[in-house]
C-alpha cells in the first residue's frame, strides 16, 4: 500500500477518533459494556446472509448467460470486489472490474458475459435502491426538516444521474473504450507491473469484451426469469442490510426506527460514491452519525452504532478480502477462452492491423 493510502487510513482514524472523543468516550465505552452480545453476533450473521443473497443474485445471471459458476467462487470474487473497493477511492469502478477477472480466471469464463453479469447486478439493485430513496425522502418530509428533506432530494437526483451516466457510458461503445483505460490506470496506481503484465488483457476488453458484453447485456436483459429472480435477491439483501443495522442498535440497547436506517443508507450510498477516501472511511462514520444525530439520535448510540455496523460491513470484509485476494494466484501464462465470433472479431482486427501496416512505404 502506497504513502497516499496510509495517509487516508490515518486520517480515517483520526476522524474515528474525533468521532468517539466528541460523542465521548466514557459514554461509549458504558454502552458497549451493557451491550447484547447475542444480537451483535446475530448482526453478524445476517451480514453473512447478506452477502449470499448478492452472491446469490450473481450466479442467477451468470447462469442466465450458460456460466455455472460455483457458489464459493462467487463468494470469494465478491470479496475480492469488495477489497479492491475499501482501498479505492471514488465510484468502486475498481472493484467491479477485479471481480470480474478473478472470476473469470477461476471458471476460465469469458470476460464479456462477465462484465454484463455485473453491470446487469448493479443496475437491478437501483430498483430497490430506487424505492428506499423514494420512503427515505417522505419519510425526512413528513418529520418537517426541511433542510434535510432538501440534502436528501438533492443526493436522490446525483444518483439518478450518475446511474443514468453510468448506463450510457457502458451503452456506448466509444465511452466504453475511454472507460477500460481509466480503468487501467487507476489499476497502475496501484500496482504499476501488474498492470503493465496485463496490458494486452485489457486491449482484448476494449477490442473484443466490451462488443460482447453489449452483446450479453441485452441477451440477459430479455431474460425474464433470471432479472426476476435477481430482483428478488436484490430486495432480500436490501432488507437484510436494514435488519442488520437493527440488530446493532439492539444491540446497545437503543431500538430504532427500519425507516430512520434507510435514510441513513440512502446518504451513505451516495457519499461513498464520491469520497476520496478509499472505501469512505471515516468520512461515512462521520456523515451517518451526523444523520442519526439530524433524526433526534443521542450522539453516543449514534457513534457506537455505526462504528459497530462498519466493523461488520466495511473493516471485516476489507481483512478478509485481502487475505482472498492475497491467495489468488492466476497462471500466466493462461489465456480466457474466447467464444467463435469473439475469436472471429479479433482475427479480424489484427488481420486489418497487419494488412495497413504492410501498405505502409
Amino acid at each position: 500500500m502506497d504513502k497516499k493510502r496510509i495517509a487516508f487510513f490515518a486520517g480515517a482514524l483520526i476522524v474515528i477518533g474525533a468521532l468517539i472523543n466528541w460523542a465521548g468516550a466514557q459514554g461509549i465505552a458504558d454502552i458497549l459494556r451493557n451491550s447484547d452480545i447475542e444480537y451483535f453476533l446475530l448482526a453478524v450473521a445476517v451480514y453473512v446472509a447478506t452477502l449470499l443473497a448478492w452472491a446469490m443474485r450473481w450466479k442467477v445471471l451468470l447462469k442466465g448467460l450458460g456460466i455455472n459458476a460455483p457458489l464459493v467462487k462467487v463468494f470469494k470474487a465478491i470479496f475480492v470486489g469488495m477489497f479492491f473497493n475499501n482501498i479505492s477511492p471514488g465510484a468502486k469502478g475498481l472493484g467491479e472490474f477485479i471481480r470480474v477477472y478473478y472470476l473469470a480466471r477461476e471458471t476460465k469464463e469469458p470476460y464479456g458475459p462477465m462484465t454484463a453479469s455485473v453491470m446487469m447486478d448493479r443496475m437491478l439493485d437501483l430498483v430497490p435502491i430506487g424505492v428506499m430513496m423514494l420512503l427515505a425522502t417522505l419519510y425526512v418530509y413528513s418529520l418537517g426538516e426541511t433542510g434535510l428533506t432538501v440534502l436528501i432530494i438533492i443526493l436522490d437526483v446525483i444518483m439518478i444521474g450518475f446511474s443514468a451516466l453510468v448506463i450510457g457510458l457502458l451503452m456506448s461503445e466509444k465511452k466504453a473504450h475511454s472507460a477500460v483505460w481509466w480503468i487501467y490506470r487507476q489499476y497502475a496506481r496501484i500496482s504499476s507491473k501488474g498492470a503493465e503484465k496485463r496490458r494486452d488483457g485489457f486491449r482484448k476488453i476494449d477490442e473484443v469484451t466490451i462488443p460482447r458484453f453489449q452483446r450479453d447485456f441485452k441477451v440477459l436483459a430479455k431474460s425474464k426469469s433470471a432479472t426476476i429472480m435477481a430482483l428478488i435477491y436484490s430486495f432480500l439483501y436490501w432488507a437484510l442490510t436494514i435488519l442488520r443495522y437493527y440488530l446493532i442498535f439492539l444491540a446497545i440497547k437503543h431500538p430504532i426506527e427500519p425507516i430512520a436506517i434507510t435514510v441513513v443508507l440512502v446518504v451513505s450510498m451516495v457519499v461513498g460514491m464520491f469520497a476520496i477516501v478509499p472505501g469512505g472511511a471515516g468520512i461515512i462514520e462521520a456523515v451517518n452519525t451526523a444523520v442519526f444525530v439530524a433524526l433526534g439520535m443521542d450522539p453516543q448510540y449514534s457513534v457506537t452504532g455505526v462504528l459497530l455496523e462498519r466493523l461488520i460491513s466495511y473493516w471485516g470484509p476489507t481483512v478478509i478480502g485481502s487475505f482472498v485476494t492475497a491467495g489468488f494466484k492466476p497462471e500466466e501464462e493462461e489465456e480466457i477462452p474466447l467464444s467463435a465470433p469473439d475469436r472471429r472479431v479479433l482475427d479480424e482486427e489484427e488481420g486489418l492491423k497487419k494488412s495497413s501496416e504492410s501498405e505502409e512505404p
